[in-house]
């Protein structure tokens, strides 16, 4: 049969014995009374002469200051106690029944355990007991007082002990049963709820909060569970000796479920082993865990894996040693969208991608967001053949027309596909995606590319070219070569297109053509132009301080114009060099039209006075609607026109049209790539103001000028 259990919060705690000084405590007061009674009766009907009287009625004096003030004890009643003691002696003929009536007032103050009570007022009985039995025996022959004195004193020293030793006795007592009431106030009030488990795991203390907590009925409380089953008494994982709390989910009335901490510590007894157990409700810390969790694992705006979390999954499964897939996957003209139709509008087409992604994939592999507009895909127990079905599954989902911006549009994406080799690493897997997805989008995008070793020394070798371009950048191995424009009608040339060259250690003397697009993808596009941009001006005041009133042409990338310290570049480098900034054309592609970011810039720099010119007219954009739009200074006819002047009458019609549209719209025309004499003369003839080409001299360094044909001095 299960013993009963005490509630805390019910029951008051008792501290150990304190039944049993119950039962001391009322003995004594009944030996107490009946003494005092029986030492009344006895003085009235023993003791000799009036006095016997006087003293046999102070008894009931004392009696009645029991009666009626229990829980408190007056000195006058000591005095009094301490008159009858001294003049018991006296009336008596034994002094026995007085050692009787001591018995009973000191040790009903000793049981008391009140030090205001005892000894300081048991003193007066004693001491009047002790002074009448001092002269009682002066008067008295010593044959008849010697055996009574041993009988008398001998007692009274053990009253005075046994007082004394129930007095220290009861009084710690109390200090105990204080410290348990302190204790139980502090349980009761604890939010952390507490159990004291007996050996079998039976509850044999708790609060009301682990009551709560442990969704306990009323009528009777119920085990303590672990991870590892419901009693965690009896557990054999540990639980009960663990250092640490262990969290376990408990299921309220109510259906609603909760997390405790719960922490088992075993307290050893001498008769029986007990476990206090602690619950706390761990229930919010948990959720938010789970919310710093998720958002450690998953991204953010699109709910896919996040990068870190993904890494993670491509760890696990490559250890598991099976075959692993990875696809890389990069959204192709991301920029664009976002830059023309905004951020709120770019997020949205993330989204969508994201959810297509997840959607082609299914559960036979996991999609995440590695940052940007790049995915990953990891395909875990797929071979070569299987991932490329799977990538072009993904390319299939994104190519499906998607509404929501106004307009219809596709999604376009480059894939790259790597396959786990035996001792490949995550790093050495996601290289091999990424390699072979940039591989993809230089190819033009929209396709699927597997990764073969030769890309990765492709690779190398690209980054080798990204260093060594950085390199050239910051310690200036950049050079500027500059090709004289001529005005037509005079053969003079009034001004120079600067065109940088990059002086490579170990390759020579290399044109734009093969490392601007390379400056474009790393960024140093922006730094480098500005370099141009710097020395080309600085050229243009040393040729008017050297009496050459000649005006220089810089190539802006679209990249460079849409950077918002473009503006605040071009004032400071103008200001340094105090070019006036009619002697600066910044010449432009027609693909400036397709960013509005670059727009607004060349607007801006219109606005300086700088003169704008239009670079390969004819060959991107071209529309009537932009030329009226946005003015220019400078048309540029590009040289795919003007080398077929002489094979066709239809070539000859489009420049007659486009240097008659330039005049008509304000600007000036130069024709570019002219080589013959007859190419001049019919643009001459046609109206054409300036031209640039090898007829009126080659690129070169600015020193050699002197031997330009058509440079006047």
């Amino acid at each position: 049969m299960a013993r009963p259990t005490r509630t805390v919060v019910d029951d008051t705690l008792s501290a150990p014995g304190q039944s049993g000084l119950r039962w001391v405590a009322r003995l004594t007061e009944t030996y107490a009374w009946l003494s005092g009674v029986a030492f009344t009766v006895h003085l009235l009907f023993v003791a000799s002469g009036p006095a016997g009287l006087v003293i046999a009625a102070l008894v009931p004096v004392v009696l009645g200051s029991w009666w009626l003030r229990p829980k408190r004890d007056s000195r006058l009643v000591a005095v009094v106690e301490g008159v009858i003691a001294h003049g018991a002696v006296f009336v008596l003929p034994n002094p026995q029944p007085v050692i009787t009536f001591l018995f009973a007032v000191t040790v009903r103050r000793a049981v008391r355990g009140d030090a205001e009570r005892f000894p300081v007022k048991a003193v007066p009985a004693l001491l009047g007991y002790l002074s009448g039995f001092a002269v009682w025996i002066t008067v008295t022959p010593v044959v008849v007082t010697g055996p009574l004195v041993v009988s008398v004193v001998m007692p009274l020293v053990g009253l005075v002990v046994a007082a004394a030793a129930l007095h220290e006795t009861v009084r710690a007592a109390r200090l105990v049963e204080d410290a348990h009431r302190t204790v139980e106030a502090v349980v009761r009030a604890s939010p952390v709820g507490l159990v004291l488990l007996d050996a079998e795991g039976t509850p044999r203390l708790h609060n009301d909060r682990a009551r709560d907590l442990l969704a306990w009925s009323s009528e009777e409380p119920g085990r303590v569970p672990c991870p590892h089953g419901p009693d965690i008494a009896s557990c054999g994982h540990g639980c009960r000796t663990a250092d640490d709390a262990v969290e376990v989910d408990v299921t309220r009335a109510d259906g609603t479920t909760a997390v405790l901490a719960v922490h088992a510590v075993p307290i050893e007894h001498v008769s029986e082993q007990h476990t206090l157990v602690t619950a706390l409700d761990v229930s919010k810390r948990r959720e938010w865990e789970d919310a710093l969790r998720s958002r450690a694992e998953r991204d953010e705006l699109t709910g896919l894996a996040g990068r870190a979390h993904f890494l993670h999954l491509v760890d696990e499964a490559l250890l598991a040693g099976e075959s692993v897939g990875l696809l890389v996957i990069d959204l192709d003209g991301f920029k664009e969208v976002n830059d023309a139709e905004g951020h709120e509008a770019g997020d949205w087409y993330l989204v969508s991608a994201a959810e297509r992604i997840s959607r082609a994939v299914g559960p036979v592999a996991t999609a995440a967001r590695l940052g940007g507009d790049e995915f990953a895909v990891l395909a875990p127990g797929h071979d070569v053949r299987d991932s490329a079905r799977l990538a072009t599954r993904v390319l299939s989902e994104l190519a499906r027309p998607l509404t929501g911006l106004g307009h219809e549009t596709v999604i376009r994406a480059s894939v790259g596909i790597a396959v786990s080799s035996p001792g490949a690493g995550t790093a050495d897997l996601l290289r091999d995606g990424d390699t072979a997805m940039y591989a993809a989008k230089r190819e033009g995008g929209g396709r699927i590319r597997l990764f073969r070793p030769e890309m990765g020394e492709r690779v190398l070798a690209r980054q080798r070219d990204k260093a060594d371009l950085r390199t050239a950048v910051t310690d200036g191995h950049l050079v500027l070569h500059y090709q004289p424009i001529v005005d037509l009608a005079t053969s003079a040339a009034t001004g120079a297109e600067a065109l940088v060259r990059w002086q490579r250690p170990g390759h020579g003397l290399l044109g734009p053509g093969e490392f601007i697009g390379l400056a474009e993808e790393t960024g140093l596009i922006v730094p480098l132009g500005n370099k141009v941009l710097a020395g080309a001006c600085e050229q243009a005041m040393r040729w008017r301080e050297q009496g050459r009133a000649l005006s220089v042409t810089v190539n802006v990338s679209t990249r460079q114009l849409s950077a918002p310290a473009f503006l605040p570049s071009l004032d400071r480098v103008l200001k340094t060099t105090n070019l006036p900034p009619e002697r600066l054309t910044i010449e432009v592609t027609e693909s400036v039209w397709a960013d509005g970011a670059a727009m607004r810039g060349l607007m801006e720099v219109r606005e300086t006075g700088v003169r704008v010119a239009l670079d390969d007219f004819g060959t991107g954009y071209s529309s009537l609607s932009y030329l009226q739009r946005y003015p220019f200074d400078v048309v540029k006819i590009d040289k795919s026109f003007t080398g077929a002047l002489a094979d066709t009458g239809r070539t000859a019609g489009v420049v007659r049209c486009i240097i008659d549209l330039a005049e008509v719209l304000g600007a000036h025309t130069v024709a570019e790539g002219i080589e013959t004499q007859a190419q001049a003369d019919w643009l001459r003839n046609a109206g054409c103001a300036y031209a640039q080409g090898y007829l009126f001299g080659r690129p070169d360094l600015p020193e050699n000028w002197d031997a330009q044909p058509s440079v006047i001095r």
